[in-house]
């Protein structure tokens, strides 16, 4: 009896090849200079293309989408690579999927979250959060939980707020901020991680959320400024930066600002001075959707 082919492959050639068709179902013939003929079906390139581009034969492309064979080179990779218009942070990625070491597995904060936690709630004028590789947040500031609605507090989910009905309506930027955030999950949670399972059946519910995940995504403009409906106030202009943190691979901190002299910074200023008075219910008037 013939051992199934899935039963053969092993299991980090198997995401290689996924990552591969992935990539490949994205970029299309004119992206790499080729003509697109008349009842043209794929979605991207074809496997023939993308081999003769790498300068690979067709048939071990194949082997590479299908998991099979040894470990592909490092020289083969990066044509590859090439092909696919990669930068650095997704041949990166490729190569730990190739190698069978991929992300380091998540850990649990410990004393240096406790300590990043301290120095968040110090930062009293602008919304500051940290989440781990699977973007559950782990530590906020209070301004951070007014301003998000409770969807940036500790405990919750950062992906799973932001693919909020309320969050699609409300921020301007919405498509832009989920694919970068969905890239995020992919690069930096462990592929076998029981949460990250999880938490993928869960999103993948929302067909924005499918759609996302399947490009296979690993590398997004992550700071960027964005612009968020707010009830009774208007449309904020926020800037968000990203910061990873070094003792903690995968984890990230997050600070939200407003330029200065904008409407942005005097609602943060409005609802951290509230906060100060203890004036929850007051801070909250000028808290935005669940972000």
């Amino acid at each position: 009896m013939t051992t199934p082919l899935s039963a053969a492959v092993p299991p980090h050639l198997a995401l290689l090849g996924g990552y591969l068709r992935a990539r490949r179902n994205i970029i299309q013939p004119e992206d790499v200079g080729l003509e697109r003929l008349p009842g043209r079906r794929v979605p991207g390139l074809r496997r023939d293309e993308v081999a003769a581009l790498a300068g690979i034969s067709a048939e071990y492309y194949l082997r590479l989408e299908q998991g099979r064979g040894a470990r592909p080179s490092d020289q083969v990779l990066g044509a590859i690579g090439r092909v696919f218009g990669l930068d650095a942070e997704a041949r990166a990625y490729m190569h730990r999927l190739a190698s069978g070491m991929p992300s380091a597995p998540p850990i649990a904060p410990g004393a240096a979250g406790e300590q990043i936690a301290r120095v968040l709630a110090q930062w009293t004028h602008t919304p500051a959060y940290m989440s781990d590789a699977h973007r559950d947040i782990v530590a906020a500031n209070p301004l951070a939980t007014v301003f998000g609605g409770g969807g940036l507090a500790a405990g919750n989910n950062q992906i799973a707020s932001l693919f909020s009905d309320e969050n699609k309506t409300a921020i301007v930027e919405w498509e832009e901020m989920a694919r970068a955030a969905v890239a995020t999950l992919r690069r930096d949670a462990h592929p076998a991680s029981p949460r990250l399972a999880q938490l993928v059946a869960q999103l993948s519910l929302d067909p924005d959320f499918a759609r996302m995940w399947a490009r296979h995504d690993v590398s997004e403009r992550e700071d960027a400024r964005f612009h968020i409906a707010v009830e009774g106030i208007g449309v904020l202009e926020v800037e968000g930066q990203n910061f990873g943190v070094r003792s903690l691979p995968g984890y990230q901190l997050t600070v939200l600002s407003g330029a200065p002299g904008s409407v942005t910074e005097t609602v943060f200023g409005r609802l951290a001075a509230s906060l100060a008075l203890g004036g929850t219910t007051r801070a909250s008037q000028g808290a935005g959707p669940s972000l």
